[in-house]
């Protein structure tokens, strides 16, 4: 007989993907029903029909015990089924309640009587265990935790998987690789936690089509022939939630000043509103939708302190509060009129400001304290002997993110051996919730703008019932970019500087760098600087690019389960780290004179 070009196709493909340098295990995300089929003796029953029903879809598989009476359906989505096992002059027996979750293996024995009439037995499997534990975190990679061999990372998002980092483990969505080639932890790519189908976790015992120290694999949800929707809203906030312990310990701690007289009682508001459908779609034969949407967002205070903050008298040339030794030096180079010598120098001698002149002070410099500095008020204690404030500079900042997520799924079967699906996951996540540099209220809150999109596709095709491909594809992008709230040109402007002087301010540090978010570094001696040095997250993008091409090829001979194939992937990831050293948008530093009126 002639062989099949399609089979012969699949199987030089699945081959040479076997033979390819950029091969990496990735894995199919389908599963296998499997069983043995007795009489009431416990001999064998060969040749009985068995049928797998996809309880959602209504798509069956069919196939027949082998002489050992044992048979295997493979290739099957996640789901419920239903599986019916009968044989000329024996009672039909239906088995439901089968659950298969991602690439599960999961047993269907019968044992079928002799009958004479028509008869059915009906067996139910046995459900799943079930963790009904409360969980109040829309995250779908925190429940991860609930892994034995699954802990905490260094930092939030990352894991550690049987005692090993997070690298070296895969993260899957629907079969597209969602590994941040970087830090190896998963990309902030993901569905809603209503579309999430299965969350299977691979971290013991997996074949070797998986790879990786661990595989964490999410399985979005389809629609099936019934329309199915929910709605989800969930609030918490300070005002009706207890404390926690780290609240009551810090509120036991506090200590009044003249910034916080009592302690700022906890808050924050959490919202999470989410929906999804899902169903036939109407004119279209075995064609399914599965849709969701969900907006997290969140409010709650940023906190600014700082113990290096100077008097605010002295941002605007008052030092008539310090001891006479703290005083700043008359530089040489300044000629002060007679009044002026004897109103703002110290005994009038010349040597020594106790102010200093409003013609003296740089104007662009009191426009950066105007614009950037935290509003406080003069009459607060000061350190005569350093000018600082005598205690800790706080104060709170409205901060808070919001976060967008949407998924579409769709599921055609062109035929009874022909599937294809396809996903399309977004995302948007904006806000922030750290300081771009305390105490500069100004500067505002670092922000977080990340836009994610995912597309992933699959084609199942039954060549015979012992043998089916999965062909996969799919990219993942994950565009993150962490930058403060001006550009260099917005900073320089926003201070006084004319266009000749942020021409001459390019000529220095670079054109390109006026369009880039961030700030000079400003060093005005000792400990009080502004902004941070090598400051690399005022402008840093930390970017994902990932593309998947992989094939599986399941063949049954016999007793010989064979698996050939393979995941081309190409992971690119872009982390500006190093962009932010040397202070690209360059520095200013106010030294002390060297040669002073006071001076011998």
């Amino acid at each position: 007989m002639k062989p099949r070009p399609s089979l012969v196709i699949l199987v030089i493909f699945a081959v040479l993907a076997c033979s390819s340098v950029f091969v990496h295990g990735q894995g199919t995300d389908l599963g296998t029903i499997r069983g043995t089929v007795t009489d009431s003796s416990g001999a064998v029953v060969a040749s009985a029909s068995v049928t797998a029903l996809d309880i959602a879809t209504g798509a069956a598989r069919e196939t027949k015990t082998n002489s050992h009476g044992e048979f295997q359906i493979f290739g099957l989505r996640p789901g419920t089924y239903k599986v019916t096992i009968a044989n000329p002059g024996m009672a039909t027996a239906e088995i439901t309640g089968l659950v298969i979750n991602g690439s599960d293996v999961v047993s269907a024995n019968a044992a079928l009587k002799v009958s004479t009439a028509t008869e059915q037995v009906v067996v139910t499997a046995e459900a799943p265990l079930i963790n009904s534990d409360d969980q109040n975190s829309r995250d779908v990679y925190s429940f991860l935790y609930l892994n034995p061999n699954i802990t905490q990372g260094v930092s939030d998002g990352e894991f550690k998987f049987l005692g090993f980092q997070s690298y070296g483990a895969n993260f899957t969505i629907d079969g597209q690789r969602s590994t941040n080639t970087i830090f190896g932890s998963p990309t902030s790519s993901q569905p809603s936690l209503e579309a999430i189908g299965e969350l299977n976790v691979l971290s013991n015992d997996f074949s070797a089509e998986y790879a990786g120290i661990a595989n964490v694999r999410l399985t979005t949800k389809r629609g099936e022939n019934a329309f199915h929707g929910s709605i989800f809203y969930d609030n918490k906030n300070s005002a009706l939630a207890a404390w926690q312990i780290q609240d009551k310990q810090a509120k036991a701690d506090f200590l009044p000043t003249q910034f916080a007289s009592k302690f700022p009682t906890p808050y924050f508001n959490y919202n999470d509103i989410a929906g999804a459908l899902g169903g036939p779609i109407p004119g279209l034969k075995r064609t399914w939708f599965f849709m969701a949407y969900e907006r997290d967002y969140v409010r709650l205070p940023v906190s600014f302190t700082s113990s290096r903050l100077p008097h605010p008298s002295l941002w605007v040339g008052d030092y008539s509060a310090l001891d006479p030794t703290a005083l700043p030096d008359v530089p040489a180079s300044v000629t002060l009129t007679p009044a002026e010598i004897a109103q703002d120098t110290y005994l009038g001698q010349g040597k020594q400001f106790v102010t200093i002149p409003s013609r003296l002070l740089n104007s662009n410099t009191q426009q950066l304290i105007d614009k950037y500095f935290p509003k406080i008020s003069t009459g607060v204690d000061i350190v005569p002997s350093t000018g600082g404030i005598t205690d800790l500079f706080q104060t709170l900042v409205p901060g808070g993110t919001t976060r967008d997520l949407g998924t579409l799924r769709l599921d055609h079967d062109l035929t009874d051996r022909d599937h294809i699906y396809g996903v399309y996951n977004v995302q948007s996540d904006v806000g922030g919730t750290t300081p771009v540099n305390a105490p500069y209220t100004g500067l505002g809150i670092t922000q977080n703008d990340i836009r994610d999109n995912t597309i992933s596709a699959s084609y199942v095709r039954t060549i015979r019932n012992n043998l089916i491909n999965e062909a996969r594809a799919g990219f993942n992008r994950e565009h993150r970019v962490t930058h403060s709230n001006t550009t260099l040109e917005g900073f320089l402007t926003s201070i006084g500087f004319d266009s000749s002087a942020i021409d001459a301010y390019a000529a220095v540090v670079g054109q390109s760098q006026l369009s880039t978010h961030g700030h000079p570094f400003i060093d005005f001696g000792g400990r009080f600087t502004f902004g941070r040095h090598n400051d690399r997250n005022t402008n840093r993008e930390l970017s994902q690019y990932l593309t998947t091409f992989g094939d599986t090829l399941t063949w049954v001979i016999g007793n010989h389960n064979l698996k050939m194939g393979g995941d081309i992937v190409k992971n690119v990831g872009l982390d500006g780290f190093v962009t932010g050293r040397g202070d690209p948008r360059g520095g200013m530093a106010y030294g002390t004179p060297t040669a002073c009126q006071a001076s011998p």
